[in-house]
C-alpha cells in the first residue's frame, strides 16, 4: 500500500456483524423446523435448525433432531462448487437424537444440510444467511485478482489459515488490529483463520520467503532500516503470496494455490503519528493499511476504484460523517468471495507451466 493510502475502517477492533440488511438475529428467527420422512425402509428423521440468520463470530450454525439408523456420524455441510464441504460433525445417540454445530463465518446466503451416510442415509437442508452491519460502498465489479498467465493465486478455502504476527515493535495494539483484519478477511472469504502466536521473522528479505511448519501466513512489522523497500517504494506495507503450487478449484479451473503468504508494515510510519492506531478514526488509520495488505496475501491485486480498500493510493477513504473505517467495500468483498469458498475446495494436480510444476510467487505489492 502506497504511503499516501487513505482507505475505509471499522468501529471496533473486532467488527460487529449482523444479518443482511442490518437486522440482527433474534429469537424470532430461531427454531426453524424442517421435518421429513426421509431415509430408507420407512425410517423417520427430523431436523430443527436453531436459526437461519447468523452473526459472524458470535454463534455457530446449529441443528438438532433425530436421524434414522441409531448411532451414526452426523455431518453439517455447506454447498460449494464441486460438492458439499463438511464444517461440523457429531454422533447421534442410540435413539437417533443428535445435536450438531459448526462455524460458518462467511458473508452471504448459503445452502447447508445435515446428512448421514450408510444404509439409512439421511439428508435435510435449509438456507442460512450471514450478514454484515454496514452497506459496502462501491461496485462489486471493482476488483482485480493477482494472476500469473491468467491463473489466479489463492489459498485453499477449505483449509484453516494459521497465522503468526511479529508485533514486537508495535505491541498489543498492533496485534489486536492485525487480528481484527484477519477476522474481516475470514468473513469475506469464508476461510477459517487461527492465530498461532508470535514470530520474530521478517518476510520478503530474500526472493523466497519460507515460513516455519505450522504457519501459512505471517504479518510482521519492521523499521525502514530493516526493510528499505518502505522508502524506495514509498510504501506503508507490502503483501502477497510467498509459496505456491499448482491446483484446481471446485469447478476444475487451474489455480495457483498459495501455501504460504505474508505482509509487512512500516514501524517507522507507525510511530510517526500520521495514521491512527485504530480501526475507526477521523484520520487515516492502520486498520485500512492492514486490510489492504492482507487482501494481497489472499489473492487480490489493486482495484481501479478509489472507494475500495484495495485501491492503491489515497482516494475516497473518508465516510460522510468524517470517519475513516477499516471495512472491505463492495469490490473487495466480491473479489475475496471468489478467492474464498466461492470457488470450492482445491485439488492437487500435476500440470506444468513452461515445464515447471511450480511458479514463482509475485513480487510483494504495496
Amino acid at each position: 500500500m502506497a504511503a499516501s493510502l487513505v482507505l475505509g475502517l471499522v468501529p471496533a477492533l473486532v467488527p460487529t456483524l449482523v444479518s443482511a440488511g442490518g437486522v440482527p438475529a433474534t429469537a424470532a428467527s430461531r427454531g426453524h423446523h424442517h421435518h421429513g420422512h426421509h431415509g430408507h425402509h420407512g425410517h423417520r428423521g427430523k431436523v430443527v435448525w436453531d436459526s437461519t440468520t447468523y452473526t459472524a463470530f458470535t454463534a455457530p450454525v446449529a441443528a438438532h433432531g433425530r436421524v434414522p439408523g441409531g448411532r451414526t456420524k452426523v455431518r453439517l455441510q455447506v454447498k460449494l462448487p464441486g460438492g458439499w464441504h463438511t464444517f461440523g460433525a457429531a454422533r447421534s445417540k442410540r435413539s437417533g437424537k443428535f445435536a450438531v454445530a459448526g462455524s460458518l463465518n462467511w458473508y452471504g446466503s448459503h445452502r447447508v444440510r445435515v446428512t448421514t451416510s450408510g444404509r439409512h442415509g439421511f439428508k435435510r437442508g435449509t438456507t442460512v444467511t450471514v450478514g454484515m452491519s454496514y452497506a459496502p460502498r462501491g461496485n462489486p465489479a471493482d476488483h482485480v485478482f493477482l494472476t500469473d498467465r491468467g491463473t489466479r493465486y489463492s489459498f485453499n478455502p477449505c483449509r484453516t489459515i494459521r497465522y503468526a504476527v511479529n508485533a514486537a515493535e508495535v505491541g498489543p495494539t498492533g496485534l489486536a488490529i492485525a487480528q481484527a483484519a484477519m477476522n474481516q478477511v475470514s468473513a469475506a472469504t469464508g476461510i477459517p483463520v487461527k492465530y498461532v502466536g508470535t514470530s520474530t521473522q521478517l518476510p520478503f528479505l530474500t526472493r523466497h520467503t519460507r515460513l516455519p511448519k505450522g504457519q501459512d501466513l505471517l504479518l510482521a512489522f519492521a523499521t525502514e532500516a530493516e526493510y528499505p523497500a518502505f522508502v524506495t517504494e514509498s510504501a506503508l506495507g507490502q503483501g502477497g503470496p510467498v509459496q505456491v503450487r499448482a491446483a484446481r478449484d471446485g469447478r476444475h479451473h487451474r489455480v495457483w494455490q498459495t501455501t504460504q503468504a505474508a505482509a509487512i508494515f512500516d514501524t517507522t510510519a507507525w510511530n510517526s503519528g500520521r495514521y491512527a492506531w485504530t480501526l475507526d478514526s477521523t484520520k487515516p488509520n492502520w486498520g485500512e493499511v492492514m486490510l489492504h495488505e492482507v487482501g494481497h496475501a489472499f489473492g487480490l491485486d489493486h482495484s481501479p476504484a478509489a472507494d475500495e480498500i484495495m485501491f492503491w493510493q489515497a482516494g475516497n477513504g473518508v465516510y460522510p460523517d468524517g470517519h475513516f473505517r477499516a471495512l472491505y467495500d463492495a469490490g473487495d468483498l466480491a473479489g475475496l468471495a471468489t478467492d474464498g469458498l466461492g470457488q470450492g475446495c482445491f485439488h492437487k494436480v500435476r500440470y506444468r507451466v513452461d515445464g515447471a510444476a511450480r511458479v514463482e510467487p509475485p513480487r510483494p505489492l504495496p
